[in-house]
């Protein structure tokens, strides 16, 4: 009668304040019933003082929003690949690139002039994240030398690197955006 009060009592108290928790087992030890699950690991950021938690509040809003973008990127340059690698001639697969291209700037120039300087940065970091690649690669393979060389300086000419990778490890900055996607990840906002 004790463990069902005590595993109904424990569902209750899971569902209704709890994060969800899987569970696996129970053991019952010396009369004392022991519950056996997986819980999440639960990562605590600490700020020095409330300017840091702004800018981080700030990162949060700047990375959710840019990166669908990202998730986009990773997606067309999947179908982009297998579709080049049905096309034999190189000239049908330079047309093809042409016509994605020109497609991609009908359907997304007009968004992304609306992006701030420092999301345009975390989105080039946020397409390395996704594609191993950086957006100076991306373009090379694709437009060729001279379109990556021209995009790469009109980049630098707003204060960006289409060169830039994504370094969790040794950047501060990096590590608060991964953490800021495991947690939007978590929530259920990203697949």
């Amino acid at each position: 009668m004790r463990i069902i009060f005590l595993f109904t009592s424990i569902l209750i108290f899971n569902s209704a304040f709890c994060q969800k928790v899987n569970v696996v087992d129970f053991e019952v030890v010396d009369d004392d019933t022991i519950l056996i699950s997986d819980v999440p690991e639960v990562e605590i950021l600490a700020f020095k003082n409330k300017e840091e938690r702004t800018k981080y509040y700030i990162l949060k809003r700047r990375v959710l929003k840019v990166y669908p973008y990202a998730l986009v990127a990773k997606k067309k340059l999947h179908e982009i690949e297998i579709r080049l690698d049905s096309i034999p001639k190189r000239r049908k697969r330079k047309r093809y690139t042409k016509e994605v291209t020109k497609w991609v700037k009908e359907e997304y120039t007009e968004r992304l002039k609306n992006l701030t300087m420092s999301e345009g940065k975390i989105l080039v970091k946020l397409i390395y994240r996704e594609t191993q690649i950086t957006s100076y690669e991306i373009v090379k393979s694709y437009r060729g030398r001279f379109n990556a060389f021209f995009w790469q300086t009109m980049a630098k000419l707003w204060n960006n690197n289409l060169k830039t990778e994504y370094d969790p490890v040794n950047i501060r900055e990096d590590m608060l955006i991964e953490h800021i996607l495991i947690q939007a990840r978590l929530e259920g906002k990203f697949k």
